[in-house]
């Protein structure tokens, strides 16, 4: 599992491959307590997908396969985002 982060540079993740059922992502405005996305959308990975976080929205991504990897594409704008003295991105512990 990734930590729960967020950032302001936009980010369209292309789904190369992902074997169904074992990788997903969880999408929230807020943090509880202890750190985990309240409330969250879980958004189920598949092959040849594709989507994009809201801009600042904490999001991780979850991997619960064992001996499976997923490939993921993500094309982002941060680098434009830091050169420009923009890009700001948060993890849970940091909070």
């Amino acid at each position: 599992m990734q930590k729960p982060h967020q950032h302001n540079a936009v980010a369209l993740d292309l789904l190369t491959f992902a074997p169904k059922g074992k990788f997903y992502t969880l999408i929230g405005e807020d943090l509880d307590e202890n750190g985990k996305i309240q409330p969250s959308i879980h958004l189920n990975w598949e092959s040849g997908a594709a989507f994009t976080i809201p801009l600042n929205m904490w999001h991780s991504h979850h991997n619960e396969s064992e001996d499976e990897d997923a490939w993921i594409l993500s094309i982002q704008d941060a680098g434009l985002s830091l050169h420009q003295g923009l890009y700001d991105i948060r993890f849970a512990d940091e909070e």
